[in-house]
């Protein structure tokens, strides 16, 4: 089954992001290609949470830019509210902008150096107020700053290398919240923080999806955190899917080796050491010159022949579960059933 067999499986009132065969490439010179990522379908519905999860360079990143048109597509379709984005003219895009917001990984570096926190948290609404008469106030501002736990009166007076990491991505949280977005795209948002504040910034988050009846797409490469703050999740490997469902029945039932492997990955203190499962051996291929077939078959402790000859395509094996695998631990079941 083709990505588009997800849509049509989740034609749901709900979708609020329906992508389909996206694909984004990159120049390297010398007439070689970095194939980013390479044909990847899936949905979000109005206020859930999709978690995006892989090693440095599965192309999880360049997916949810690619959302917001940071990169544009190289091929595909970004359908929101049922408007094709990769397809809108420059001006018609920034109209659909505030709606769409993100919060990056390093928010010290994604935050200007020179203006003040509460200027930058005003710009966004200051930009906008001339298309939305009466868009901008200072109530909004001091608003949205006293919702991510900062203190108006300080944010007028410091700017951002002022703050700890944690408080400044709560700027950014605030930022992005200033122009009363549906859907907020959080780039490893706490991937760069401590342990203790990344629980605080992902409690944030929560209450912020609740309060403002937000939709987000959380990229991490750990995850535990995925798990916590997800309610579907989609792993990614070297620009494909491969596998996406319920966050729950994944973390329970994961049928995709990969998926296996990233969950054994993680630091079990009840677990024996004679029982741990063996780490994934090698490095992950060039994005350049990806594996015919399956692309993890290079380091899948279970590849058979058709996994280096055949690209598999994702299969539902359960409700709203789907596998990209042609030897998944769970059984595929009918489109029908």
């Amino acid at each position: 089954m083709a990505g588009s067999g997800i849509a049509a499986l989740r034609d749901r009132p709900d979708i609020l992001l329906r992508i389909e065969h996206l694909v984004v490439e990159f120049p390297a010179g010398r007439g070689r290609v970095v194939h980013a990522v390479s044909d990847v379908s899936f949905d979000v519905a109005d206020g859930e949470t999709l978690g995006i999860v892989g090693e440095s360079g599965c192309g999880k990143s360049t997916t949810a830019r690619a959302i917001i048109r940071l990169p544009r597509p190289t091929s595909g379709t970004v359908e929101y509210q049922g408007r094709d984005l990769a397809a809108l003219s420059n001006e018609e895009m920034r109209k659909v902008r505030p709606e769409l917001q993100m919060i990056f990984q390093d928010p010290i570096a994604s935050l200007n150096p020179r203006r003040n926190v509460r200027d930058i948290v005003a710009e966004g609404i200051k930009v906008w107020s001339k298309r939305r008469p009466g868009a901008w106030s200072d109530a909004r501002v001091d608003e949205v700053i006293e919702a991510v736990g900062l203190d108006p009166e300080v944010a007028g007076s410091r700017k951002p290398h002022e703050f700890s990491g944690g408080q400044a991505q709560r700027v950014s949280v605030a930022r992005a919240l200033a122009l009363d977005p549906k859907v907020i795209i959080c780039d490893e948002p706490v991937s760069a923080l401590d342990v203790s504040v990344q629980a605080q910034i992902l409690n944030l988050l929560e209450d912020m999806k609740a309060r403002y009846g937000l939709t987000l797409v959380f990229i991490s490469h750990d995850l535990s955190v995925v798990k916590n703050i997800s309610d579907r999740v989609m792993v990614m490997y070297l620009g494909k899917t491969c596998e996406i469902g319920n966050a729950d029945t994944m973390f329970a039932e994961p049928a995709h080796p990969y998926t296996q492997a990233l969950l054994d990955a993680i630091p079990d203190p009840d677990r024996r050491v004679q029982d741990e499962a063996p780490a994934l051996k090698g490095e992950i291929p060039s994005p350049m010159n990806p594996p015919s077939g399956c692309r993890f078959n290079t380091r899948c402790p279970i590849a058979t022949d058709i996994c280096q000859h055949e690209e598999p395509h994702l299969e539902r094996v359960g409700d709203d579960h789907f596998v990209a695998c042609h030897h998944p631990a769970v059984t595929p079941v009918s489109v029908s059933a």
